[in-house]
């Protein structure tokens, strides 16, 4: 025996009227339109799930390009500093190939920095830097010496206190040190 169809009322009726609607029918109607509600109420839930991992995966992918954009910009400013020592020593090079460097400048502050004063001192120069200078009036102390193992613009002064080197491409390489370690 087949059970007949029931609704179930959360209140009391209040009035009733005559329907053509069999009890099956409105008992099939109602069930589509709870079934309908919770079609709607799931997609709900699942498009409000959806969001949250959409998000969750947009600021997960925001914050890898942060750290993406943060790690190219030192990079950036890295590369931007070698560039430039790479560009100097180019010019140097150049520079100091067609001998357009102030060589008796160099060598008069090389020696003010030895703090030999007066006192003897050799200073090692390139041999194409000496002829430079032949003539060229230093200390009565200080004697000027040619060394083929020296570059142009390099000058290496030797006193009794020890040796004091003034090398263009080490001077050069901790300017580039110096300037890596205040960007960093």
């Amino acid at each position: 025996m087949r059970a007949e169809p029931s609704i179930r009322l959360h209140a009391r009726p209040v009035g009733a009227h005559v329907s053509e609607t069999s009890l099956a029918e409105v008992a099939e109607r109602v069930a589509r339109e709870q079934a309908e509600a919770a079609y709607l109420r799931g997609r709900a839930e699942g498009e409000a799930d959806m969001r949250a991992t959409a998000c969750a995966a947009m600021d997960a992918a925001a914050a890898r390009v942060d750290a993406a954009r943060e790690a190219a910009e030192e990079q950036v400013a890295g590369f931007a500093v070698k560039l430039g020592v790479a560009i100097a020593e180019h010019l140097l090079r150049v520079e100091l190939d067609a001998g357009r460097y102030d060589l008796e400048q160099i060598v008069r502050s090389t020696l003010a920095a030895s703090d030999v004063g007066r006192g003897a001192c050799v200073v090692h120069l390139a041999p194409e830097d000496a002829r430079r200078l032949e003539g060229v009036p230093f200390r009565s102390l200080t004697v000027l010496e040619p060394d083929p193992n020296m570059k142009p613009g390099d000058v290496h002064v030797t006193t009794p206190q020890g040796l004091l080197v003034r090398d263009l491409e080490v001077t050069l390489a901790s300017i580039a040190e110096r300037i890596l370690g205040d960007i960093r």
